[in-house]
């Protein structure tokens, strides 16, 4: 290598090394300014808020700081750098002492490229002296230090501050948030909503907004002039929006979202008018925003609401006889049903479930859109396909809507249960425990027989009278065990419901007897219970004695009787299975009628199924027929059954016709299997009533005269209960005609008032929902319905007595929220607000108007009357006191004969109540009241028949009960006018005289039970 590259080497490292300073000290500085200038343009950022300005300014100072910090700090040196003999100068002015012999080196260059001849100035330069110059300027550069000459202080120096200053910006950017969300506006371009202006004076006036609904909610098309800009409507509606714009503008838009998130809607601007139109399918919020001709754009300070009402799921409910209804066999039952959806109902389900098998559907109407559906049905389960013993259904409502929007929705009722039990096996089982306690009782009673001694017999001395007063002491507790027996049987009855309450009664007469001859015997036993010391033993034995014939005499009747119960129970049970039979026989008729005019193949399947069962229990009964002549439990003179065979074949004959499909040949045999099923019940039943009339021969001949008497008597009362009716028309059809053209406005008006007046019970505070208070502002609150309901029917007489009960009601409800009530009410009473006591006092007088404005309004009921009707009134209230006079006769006879029967105790109750409701209604018809009058003798009638029903189910063990359907409890509200209904439920929140608690307490017990 040269001497001049030795130096060149050098030097480059001297270049670069300054070169490095110089770029670090750029770097460190420069971006420490920048860092500054980006936390200044910030917190300007911050401080103004977003604009479009600021990302393009933020990098526009940025990029003119950065470039004029390279050009200066870096290009600037570089190019002061680039050749060698400026790096020469550079060390030079480091290191004085070789300045002039480095320059010179460098300025000389290569020997070899130095010319031999002089130059122009006569000077010859010689190569030799330049190469050892230039060896010895080599000499002295090589050992020198590039770190010392040439230090990067500077540069740490420029990285110290930059540091510094990102610690300084970390520490701002902690302790303001503002310059976060600055350093944000600096590097994101805003949306239009952040780059509009806001304006706190409306943009658009004269907003027009038009509704033009879903065509499946029925409802018309809406314009609302002068909105506030707010919508609201259903999910899918149809918006458009109409406005004048207040400032000039080139442009509008619908910021969609609180801060134009959810985009943007576009408007068209027209002869000053700006229109758009969307799609209500969420809610939300929006803004109007403006771009005026020049400058920046504005929008809305606050925003309009968007919101989309969902359409809820139908509303069902289902009303059932129970929850959870236990049958004995198969049986329609009673269904009620309400659904509301707000935009209108479409298909309503009966939906069912039997067992694990699949969920099954019924239609039970098309609401068509109706806003509100409610009904009826009676369903039989049995339809569906054959129901076993231990079956259960579960079924429920379910109504459909119309949304075409989201897709229609179901909603459902809760669900309820019907179960089947096996009623035949049940008793079957009920029959197994009794004979067994009958083999224990009668086992007792051969025991006393042989081993009790009896009153005319000697009674021993010593040693053998203690042993045969221990005998009888072990023939005690035996009989006890076996009298706990029957107190088990009688607890599990009660609990299960599986024994007739006259069943339930006698079984438990015979309980009570017995226990009354054991406790005797108990007591002439002694405490030692049958060991007594040898001196006592004779008198103990002699007591026995005496109460042994009474003791035997009674077991024999007991004995006797239950035999005789089980007998009957039996016959009850084969009864019930002919009536069974004649009544699938008649669905099986009814059936094929209906098949043969519709030719549905769902009838037809319906049809097998109602065979197969129908020969089912053709079989069960002719089993249990085998069996009642295996047993001894009735008398052979009461087993004279009928010849199941014949039944049998003919119903297996009916498979064969409905597979063939002959019609005519199914409804001949089928009018033959009617026949023999009929003459079989018919000697079922006769047999029944043979061995009642035979074994229980008063207690039948009595119920059975009664019966006809009280089936008399209800046959007149509803005779002239129809007569009542028609005149009661004809007085409703004279007051209609007297008050024809004053009648529409007079509603309107009272309706107005009802209205307030329930608007007056809406907001009083009842606090505890059990209290009087409560219970008190119930009854206003309901009778206030009542009103709404009557004033449609227009009927004025009614309506008019629930305005006086709303009075009542209120004026009570004032009186436990005033200062009169009793000591136990201060508190509750001191909690009641002002405005509620105000409240209640403004309704109670709107009440009070409501019942005077009726009363001017309404005739008197005698005005209404000719004189042809005045006197039909008159000769009705005497018949009507005829028959309760012999109401009251049957009453008392009902007493004197029927004493304590089971199952007739409370006959004589209900003949007087009957009697009662007789009385009342003769009393108004001598005032004219045709209406109530009539209501209260429906009401004598239906009690009536529910007594001669029940005297005819407890006689004969069976009848229609079995296999009408099932009833929805209450569900048929009494035909007595609510007044009367209200009368009594006061009655039974008034204490009770303390003679009759007992009674009272018992009666209510039966009620729940």
């Amino acid at each position: 290598m040269s001497e001049l590259q030795r130096i060149r080497a050098v030097l480059f490292a001297m270049r670069r090394r300054a070169l490095l300073r110089a770029t670090l000290q750029t770097a460190g500085f420069g971006l420490a300014a920048m860092l500054l200038v980006l936390v200044g343009l910030a917190a300007s950022a911050a401080a103004v808020g977003p604009a479009g300005f600021w990302p393009l300014l933020s990098v526009l100072v940025l990029s003119a700081l950065g470039a004029g910090a390279l050009a200066y700090g870096v290009l600037r040196p570089a190019r002061g750098l680039r050749g060698d003999r400026a790096a020469a100068r550079l060390v030079a002015r480091l290191h004085p002492v070789i300045a002039s012999d480095l320059v010179s080196a460098v300025e000389l260059g290569a020997p070899e490229q130095i010319p031999h001849s002089p130059d122009a100035g006569g000077v010859v330069v010689s190569p030799a002296l330049v190469r050892a110059l230039q060896s010895s300027v080599a000499g002295v550069v090589e050992p020198l230090d590039r770190r010392r000459l040439i230090p990067l202080q500077p540069a740490a120096l420029a990285l110290g501050v930059l540091l510094m200053a990102v610690a300084a910006t970390a520490v701002a950017l902690r302790v303001q948030p503002d310059l976060v969300r600055g350093l944000r506006t600096l590097a994101h371009r805003p949306t239009r909503f952040e780059g509009a202006a806001i304006s706190a004076a409306p943009l658009i006036g004269d907003l027009r907004i038009s509704y033009e609904f879903p065509a499946y909610t029925g409802l018309a098309a809406r314009v609302v002039d002068g909105s506030t800009g707010d919508i609201i409507a259903v999910k899918g509606t149809r918006v458009k929006l109409e406005a004048r714009p207040l400032r000039r503008a080139r442009k509008a838009l619908l910021l969609l979202g609180e801060e134009g998130e959810k985009g943007e809607l576009p408007t068209r601007l027209s002869d000053g008018v700006l229109s758009t139109e969307l799609t209500l399918s969420e809610s939300g919020t929006y803004r109007f925003w403006l771009a005026p001709i020049l400058g920046r754009p504005v929008r809305e300070l606050l925003s309009h609401r968007l919101t989309a009402e969902a359409d809820s799921p139908p509303r069902v409910e289902i009303l059932g006889p129970a929850d959870r209804l236990e049958l004995p066999t198969p049986r329609p039952i009673e269904i009620g049903y309400a659904a509301d959806d707000d935009y209108g109902l479409g298909a309503v389900d009966l939906v069912y479930r039997i067992g694990d098998q699949p969920e099954q559907r019924q239609l039970l109407r098309d609401a068509r859109g109706a806003r509100a559906a409610q009904g009826r049905l009676v369903w039989d389960p049995a339809s569906a396909g054959p129901l076993l013993a231990g079956e259960r259904i579960a079924y429920h409502i379910e109504a459909k809507d119309r949304d075409e929007v989201s897709g229609a929705k179901s909603g459902s009722s809760r669900t309820l249960y019907v179960v089947i039990q096996n009623p035949h096996e049940s008793i079957e089982d009920r029959l197994d425990r009794q004979r067994e306690l009958l083999d224990k009782l009668v086992a007792d009673l051969a025991n006393r027989l042989e081993q009790a001694p009896g009153t005319r017999e000697a009674v021993p001395a010593g040693a053998e009278a203690q042993a045969r007063l221990a005998t009888i002491g072990i023939l005690h507790d035996t009989e006890e065990s076996h009298l706990a027996l029957l107190g088990r049987l009688l607890d599990d009855a009660r609990r299960e419901g599986t024994l007739t309450k006259a069943l339930r009664s006698t079984l438990a007469g015979i309980a009570d007897r017995l226990e009354h001859v054991l406790r005797s015997e108990a007591a002439a036993l002694g405490p030692n219970r049958g060991k007594p010391s040898a001196g006592a033993a004779p008198a103990a034995l002699a007591k026995v004695a005496a109460l042994a014939d009474k003791h035997t005499g009674e077991l024999e009747k007991d004995v006797l009787l239950l035999d005789d119960l089980i007998g009957r129970q039996r016959l009850e049970d084969l009864a019930r299975l002919g009536h069974e039979l004649t009544d699938a026989h008649q669905r099986l008729q009814d059936l094929l009628q209906r098949y043969k005019a519709t030719k549905d193949q769902a009838l037809r399947r319906q049809l097998e199924r109602e065979a197969r069962d129908l020969r089912a229990r053709i079989a069960d009964l002719a089993q249990k027929i085998a069996a009642l002549k295996a047993r001894n439990d009735v008398p052979e003179e009461w087993r004279n059954m009928p010849d199941m065979k014949a039944v049998a074949e003919q119903a297996r004959k009916l498979d064969d016709l409905l597979e063939k499909g002959d019609e005519a040949g199914l409804s001949k045999a089928l009018a033959e299997l009617g026949q023999n099923l009929k003459s079989l019940r018919q000697m079922l039943d006769q047999n029944l009533e043979g061995f009642g009339s035979e074994r229980f021969p008063q207690e039948n001949r009595v119920v059975a005269e009664l019966m006809k008497k009280i089936g008399d008597l209800e046959g007149d009362e509803r005779a002239l209960q129809k007569e009542t009716q028609a005149l009661a028309g004809r007085q409703e059809a004279e007051v209609e005609k007297r008050l024809k053209g004053q009648l529409e406005e007079f509603l309107k008006r009272e309706n107005e008032k009802v209205e307030r007046l329930r608007a007056r019970l809406s907001g009083v505070a009842t606090g505890d929902p059990e209290s009087a208070l409560a219970e008190e502002i119930e009854r206003a609150r309901d009778s206030a319905k009542q009103m709404k309901r009557l004033f449609a029917e227009r009927d004025l007489a009614e309506a008019k007595g629930e305005a006086e009960r709303a009075a009542s009601s209120l004026d009570r409800a004032s009186d436990h929220m005033g200062d009169g009530a009793e000591e136990s009410n201060r508190r509750r009473r001191s909690r009641a607000r002002p405005a509620d006591i105000e409240a209640v006092g403004e309704a109670r007088g709107i009440a009070q108007e409501i019942a005077e404005d009726l009363d001017k309004l309404l005739p008197r009921a005698s005005e209404m009357m000719t004189p042809e009707d005045r006197e039909q009134a008159r000769a009705q209230a005497e018949r009507q006191s005829a028959i309760g006079q012999r109401t009251d006769e049957t009453a008392a006879e009902a007493a004197r004969r029927l004493g304590k029967m089971p199952g007739l105790e409370k006959a004589e109750s209900d003949l007087k109540g009957a009697s009662a409701r007789m009385r009342q209604a003769s009393e108004m018809l001598k005032k004219g009241d045709g209406k109530p009058a009539a209501g209260a003798e429906r009401d004598a009638a239906e009690r009536l028949a529910k007594l001669r029903d029940s005297m005819q189910e407890r006689s004969m063990g069976t009848g229609k009960q079995h296999h009408d359907p099932v009833r929805i409890p209450g569900a048929d509200e009494s035909n007595a006018p609510r007044a009367w209904r209200q009368e009594l439920l006061d009655a039974m929140k008034e204490k009770a005289p303390e003679r009759f608690r007992d009674e009272v307490r018992r009666y209510y017990e039966e009620l729940v039970r």
